[in-house]
């Protein structure tokens, strides 16, 4: 490396300087590349003499960047002014604070990187002897190891002023510029691409994020807005650090940054970690004493997976470090360029987290308010002490929750500098006192079980208080407490001569009317327990569930009889009541429960709901009567239905929200309202069933609450009082619009899979709600653990996987032990107890309660609807075409977050989505069909062979058929058409597309069936759109059902699109 000539001041900018230029221009209004530090003064009167010095001596300091025609370029000044303004706050009291706040202010300003110079001091007086300077300096012409030099430098050169003398130190062979001239000549194409060879490898695949959770939602801009957080390690543990380093062949920072990194994989669960380290950079001993922006980023990633030891993880992370050194000249910006990662505004590409071992005493830290990543640990010592300063972005985190990440760095490092031998995954994070409170203090939940705790005798004596009270309101019929009671004897009675009892079977399979209620509780009167059936599954389904089942009686309605798969099951017909209601001989004049049968247990099954299962059939998960009674008795004491509450019944049978939506106003003297078969999709309908029927208490999954509140006239609903959400995670700005649209309605967020008695833990919302809704805490007789791996809990804002325990559990899977067994484990911190292992991912906040995270496995929820993809990949394999499929969810998915099929198809790539659309109609409900089928030649892999989901392609403009765009020919289709663009979000739409190509979905299809209705006057049910496909189709069948209305009394619709007239 040679010097330039004396009379050159125009030089090339480094690839780092390049980078800060580019970031200046990006950020032009913030502060984020701002380096800040102070030094305690002894001679102020000296400062700017020997700042003057310094600036003689590097080249760096009077330093500017300007973008000129032959692109960015650094300017050497001959001089640049030379200013140290002074501030007294000495005889405050407050003058440490205050200096705080001066110097935070000061560091916050940004510099114009063409105006000189680049850097800016301010003398400040603490107390009567102390001064401080402040010193901030922009990135492109300064960096870490930087301070060191200008701390050293300075305090020569205040020593040499004061003793009148020149410093004694030696010229500097090369200036920064020579270097940025080097670096140019030295990053020639082969050189980068070898490099490059490298870091292509290490990096491939490498994650988004670092997975750890945060407190707030990231915004979809990054913001830089940062804090900081300070603390110390004890010097004992600082002398073990350094023998464990020794004893290891490793250095102090290996061990600091191995600690760091097993810190990151516990925390977020996720062991394959990236943690940048910056790099000197000054791979040539001729810039070492030279002051510039030299610093470089080396990405290192780690696999900490296997459960290694702490010796193992630093053996891991040490070879990494190695290796990353002996290619840290690669420019961090060249890597990002290369690996071209999808840029995404609101987080840093490839790393964000980072450490730093600053060697030496450290200056005194500033903050400017600013953070270039989410996480930063670095670690100093001052005065014999190691110091830790942990830099965090504050729109993701708070103050709490870096101060406990700090805390567990500690505890872990001393745990593993004590057994290096110990895995990684068994060192403690958090201390007794805070394992005894999320074990113990928040899961102190324990509530009488008071009698009766048989589900059907809480109905008998609520009916008994209230014979003449009206108990169920149907769109066709009502009934008093006593009728239901009498009806839902006889048919009990008629179970029983059928050999309907305790631990029997009975599937119901009707829809939403007052016959089905009298079926439910007739069954639980009888003993027995019922399996409901959705008359909208698909045949072959309902067939299945059937069959495991072993339903020795199967109630139904006639208008459904037919269509239903035969079986062994005696089959009884609900709305021919003369067939079984003269069975009950008391059933007459006897009193509320005077017919009722068989005595059960709380033991004793109440029902059993099928859900979806990963082996691609569903499950039969099998609630007791203990279970759910304990459960609307909880109920009941949080939300407290009197007799003048209605509550609205809209969730299908087969689904668990439906057992408390059908029981607990039974239970309560309330009503029960029926909301119409198809309503629960048709939010007009359902605002129309409120207000006729002065509801005050109804349930809504979080999506179809979303298309409630978007229709018109939700004010009319001023009966709510009580809005609970649950199946989906509740966005925060949708419980604020309720609560604006609604002010007079609650908001409570519940939780709880099907095998848990339909909820678990609950939350209110108020008008005030933050970024998140929790799902709260703990039911009655419920405990919920956040654990890990190994079943141990894990610390307040650490994920793991949330299991339950407590008397709501089920007993199992139909006919399923092996299954039972792997979900249902026993529980460690309650002898003889089991815990639900839910497959979600949680966390606990500070102040108990949970936050929902996803899922641990690939279950997810569409609009409410709990799916295992598995179960869907399974039925798209038994195509003969399907190669192989994979099915995930997308927010990217055509119409919306939703279910997206990859699929290596052996057929006609036209026929694609018709075929599997065909096929999964027969076999799963209508919510488990994928919106897009997109054909793949093979599927994305990371480095260990795994499936990368993250890499499939988006689905977006791959649903259609593939087919020519066929323009609208008459009236109906051309509203059609616009119907479509509307929903869809389409610009065009042609007669022979498919409304599900183009990315509908159930909830839209409802919207779509209203749409019809108002347009047409013609009443399409929602299963039909399963069925049909085009505009085409659809228009055929709106025609046949305005033909069939038309009775003479006007002119038929005009299909012929002329204009009519009066004859």
């Amino acid at each position: 490396m040679t010097g330039a000539p004396e009379d050159q001041d125009v030089f090339p900018v480094s690839s780092g300087q390049e980078r800060m230029w580019f970031m200046s221009r990006f950020e032009p209004d913030l502060a984020v590349y701002n380096i800040q530090f102070w030094l305690p003064i002894d001679r102020p009167d000296l400062v700017e003499t020997a700042l003057a010095g310094l600036v003689r001596r590097h080249e760096a300091l009077r330093t500017t960047l300007e973008l000129r025609e032959s692109g960015v370029v650094q300017v050497v000044h001959r001089s640049v002014p030379i200013t140290v303004a002074r501030d007294d706050l000495s005889g405050r009291a407050d003058a440490d604070a205050e200096f705080r706040r001066l110097a935070q202010e000061y560091a916050a300003r940004p510099f114009e990187l063409a105006a000189p110079p680049l850097w800016r001091m301010r003398l400040v007086r603490t107390d009567a002897d102390g001064w401080r300077l402040i010193c901030v300096f922009d990135h492109s012409i300064f960096d870490g190891l930087s301070v060191g030099i200008f701390m050293t430098e300075l305090d020569e050169f205040l020593l040499a002023a004061a003793e009148g003398r020149g410093p004694d130190l030696p010229e500097p062979a090369v200036q920064y510029a020579d270097y940025a001239v080097w670096q140019r000549e030295r990053l020639t194409p082969e050189f980068v691409e070898r490099e490059l060879e490298y870091w292509r490898g290490r990096l491939a695949g490498i994650p988004d994020d670092t997975g750890i959770p945060t407190d707030r939602p990231r915004p979809p801009v990054r913001t830089y807005g940062g804090a900081h957080h300070v603390f110390s390690l004890e010097p004992e543990l600082h002398e073990r650090v350094e023998e464990l380093a020794q004893r290891s062949g490793a250095t102090t920072f290996m061990v600091l940054l191995a600690a760091y990194k097993v810190l990151l994989a516990r925390w977020s669960g996720r062991y394959d970690v990236v943690v940048a380290c910056p790099v000197a950079g000054r791979p040539v001993p001729e810039v070492e004493p030279l002051i510039g922006m030299f610093v470089n980023a080396l990405v290192l990633r780690t696999d900490l997976s296997g459960e290694p030891g702490f010796a193992g993880a630093l053996e891991r992370v040490s070879r990494t470090l190695l290796e990353g050194l002996d290619h840290q000249e690669l420019p961090f910006e060249r890597l990002v360029e290369a690996l071209a990662p999808v840029r995404d505004p609101s987080r840093p590409p490839l790393f964000q987290a980072q450490f730093n071992l600053v060697p030496g005493e450290a200056a005194g830290s500033l903050t400017n308010g600013t953070a270039k990543l989410d996480l930063s640990l670095e670690l100093n010592v001052q005065r014999g002490r190691m110091y830790g300063r942990i830099e965090y972005a504050t729109d993701l985190f708070e103050p709490g929750t870096i101060a406990r990440f700090a805390e567990a760095y500690v505890r872990l490092l001393e745990a593993a500098v004590a057994d290096p031998a110990r895995p990684i995954t068994d060192l403690p994070l958090f201390g007794p006192e805070e394992r005894e409170r999320v074990l113990t203090a928040w899961n102190g939940t324990d509530a009488p079980l008071a009698e009766p705790e048989a589900l059907h005798r809480l109905v008998e004596e609520q009916a008994r208080r209230t014979l003449d009270a009206v108990a169920v309101c149907g769109e066709h019929e009502t009934l008093t407490y006593a009728e239901l009671d009498d009806r839902a004897n006889r048919l009990a009675a008629w179970l029983g001569r059928l050999r309907a009892g305790p631990e029997t079977p009975v599937a119901v399979c009707a829809e939403r009317s007052p016959d089905l209620v009298v079926a439910l509780l007739a069954v639980l009167k009888a003993g027995a327990f019922y399996v409901p059936l959705d008359p909208g599954y698909p045949r072959a389904r309902l067939a299945h569930m059937l069959e495991d089942s072993r339903a020795r009686v199967l109630l139904t309605q006639s208008v459904l009889a037919s269509a239903l798969p035969r079986g062994a099951a005696r089959t009884v017909l609900l709305d021919r009541e003369a067939d079984w209601a003269g069975s009950a001989g008391s059933g007459s004049g006897g009193g509320a429960g005077s017919g009722a049968g068989a005595d059960v247990s709380p033991h004793n099954a109440a029902y059993a709901i099928y859900t979806s299962g990963s082996t691609g059939l569903p499950k039969g998960a099998v609630i007791s009567h203990r279970a759910i009674v304990n459960r609307l008795r909880w109920t009941q004491r949080a939300y407290g239905l009197g007799p003048g509450d209605a509550v609205l019944q809209k969730t299908p049978v087969s689904f668990d929200v439906s057992v408390w939506e059908f029981f607990w106003p039974l239970i309560t003297g309330a009503r029960l309202v029926l909301a119409p078969p198809g309503a629960h999709r048709d939010p007009a309908a359902l605002r129309d069933v409120i207000v006729k029927h002065d509801v005050t208490t109804v349930h809504f999954v979080p999506s179809m609450l979303e298309e409630f509140l978007a229709g018109a006239r939700v004010e009319d609903c001023a009966s709510l009082r009580r809005v609970l959400c649950s199946g989906e995670e509740l966005p925060a700005r949708l419980a604020r619009r309720l609560a604006e649209r609604l002010p007079g309605a609650e908001v409570h967020n519940l939780y709880g899979p099907t095998e848990a008695a339909v909820d678990v833990s609950h939350w209110a919302c108020h008008a005030t709600v933050g970024e998140r809704v929790p799902i709260g805490h703990p039911v009655d007789n419920t405990r919920l653990h956040v654990l890990d791996e190994r079943l141990e809990p894990v610390p307040v804002g650490v994920p793991g996987e949330l299991h339950i325990g407590g008397v709501q559990l089920a007993r199992g899977y139909l006919g399923r032990p092996g299954l039972t067994a792997e979900r249902f484990v026993p529980d460690p911190f309650t002898p003889g107890a089991r815990l639900y292992r839910t497959g979600d991912l949680a966390r606990r906040r500070e102040d108990g309660a949970i936050e929902f995270l996803g899922r641990v496995d690939q279950q997810v929820k569409v609009h409410g609807v709990r799916v295992e993809p598995g179960e869907v990949e399974a039925a798209l394999a038994g195509h003969p075409r399907v190669r192989r499929a994979v099915v995930t969810v997308r927010d990217d998915a055509p119409g919306g977050r939703g279910l997206v099929a990859y699929v290596d198809w052996a057929g006609d790539p036209s026929a694609l989505t018709e075929e599997l659309r065909g096929l999964l109609v027969k076999r799963l409900p209508a919510a488990m069909l994928p919106q897009a089928f997109v054909p793949v030649d093979s599927f994305p892999a990371l480095p260990s062979g795994k499936l990368d989901r993250a890499a499939l392609p988006s689905p977006a403009g791959r649903g259609g058929l593939g087919g020519e765009y066929v323009a609208p020919r008459t009236p109906i289709e051309e509203e059609l058409c616009a119907i479509w663009r509307d929903l869809l979000g389409r610009d065009q739409v042609g007669v022979r597309d498919d409304f599900f190509d183009l990315g509908g979905h159930s909830l839209l299809a409802a919207r779509l069936v209203a749409r019809i209705r108002d347009a047409f006057g013609a009443e399409i049910p929602l299963r039909r759109c399963f069925e049909l496909s085009t505009v085409e189709d659809y228009a055929l069948v709106i025609l046949e059902d305005l033909l069939a209305a038309e009775d003479g009394a006007g002119a038929p619709y005009d299909e012929t699109g002329a204009d009519g007239a009066d004859e």
